[in-house]
């Protein structure tokens, strides 16, 4: 019984004699419908108004309308104790008064709830399907490291090994405009493919890192026909599987390449050998 609420002897028979019958509570059917019962019972209209939700609540829990099971479906990553913490279930909560609107505005405040919707299934059961979000990218900034979905909320952390393949963008305001890296990409399906992450630079431009190390560094303006450029001298000349550390293309007109250190050494090497063979020839003639 609710803390500082006191029943007359005869309210208490008459709450007894209520508590042995076997109502069948319409599905849906609430707080008024649990009302007019009360009303048809000569209990309603006896407790002072400043009582009434508890008189209701306990009345409720009497008559067998205490919620005593809770159903969650659809969640994944949502643990079933975040979801009951969120419920804020008092002890003997009637399922009559449960509050469902206000008890979805809480569990909706999980990281990874995108909706949910709760249902009283009478007489005792609470009923909630979880819609989750969806993990798009990893997003990081300085070292930390998170799961976005993608309007770029964050939904948890990278430290799961599941998430380890997702793309990576990386930057201040890269959470906002991830799907504009994806879709830049997407423009290339044989970088796509490769594609490891995105950095924006200085909330400006992209660079985008394949699966080898190979940086491609793009214009602020007509990104996407440098990265169309790329990707036909790839597939003409294998570029991006050359011994190389970037393509600057930043100019938009011209672009650089890059070598590893390798292969500018062996560059160097070839360079003098082609100038000591040129001298010979020359010094023949």
């Amino acid at each position: 019984m609710a803390a500082g609420l006191k029943l007359s002897p005869w309210l208490r028979r008459r709450i007894r004699a209520f508590s042995r019958i076997n109502w069948q509570v319409p599905r849906h059917a609430g707080l008024k419908g649990t009302a007019l019962l009360f009303a048809a019972t000569g209990i309603a209209g006896i407790i002072s108004a400043d009582r009434v939700d508890e008189t209701v609540t306990w009345i409720s829990s009497a008559s067998g309308l205490a919620i005593d099971s809770v159903r969650i479906t659809g969640q994944t990553e949502t643990s079933e104790i975040a979801v009951l913490n969120r419920l804020e279930l008092p002890p003997e909560a009637s399922l009559a008064t449960f509050d469902l609107a206000a008890a979805r505005e809480r569990v909706e405040t999980l990281p990874w709830v995108e909706n949910a919707t709760l249902r009283k299934i009478y007489p005792a059961t609470l009923k909630i399907t979880i819609n989750e979000r969806k993990p798009y990218v990893l997003w990081q900034r300085d070292q930390t490291v998170s799961v976005i979905d993608e309007s770029g909320r964050v939904i948890g952390d990278a430290s799961d090994v599941h998430y380890q393949d997702l793309i990576r963008v990386v930057g201040q305001g890269a959470d906002k405009r991830a799907g504009e890296a994806i879709a830049l990409a997407d423009a290339a399906s044989s970088i796509r493919d490769r594609l490891r992450a995105a950095v924006l630079i200085s909330e400006r431009r992209w660079n985008l890192v394949l699966d080898n190390g190979v940086t491609l560094m793009l214009p602020q303006d007509k990104p996407e026909a440098a990265l169309a450029a790329i990707a036909a001298l790839d597939v003409k000349g294998g570029l991006l599987s050359k011994d190389i550390v970037s393509v600057d293309f930043r100019l938009g007109d011209r672009m650089f390449v890059r070598l590893t250190p390798e292969a500018a050494a062996r560059r160097t090497v070839e360079i003098k050998e082609r100038e000591k063979l040129a001298k010979r020839k020359g010094a023949s003639t």
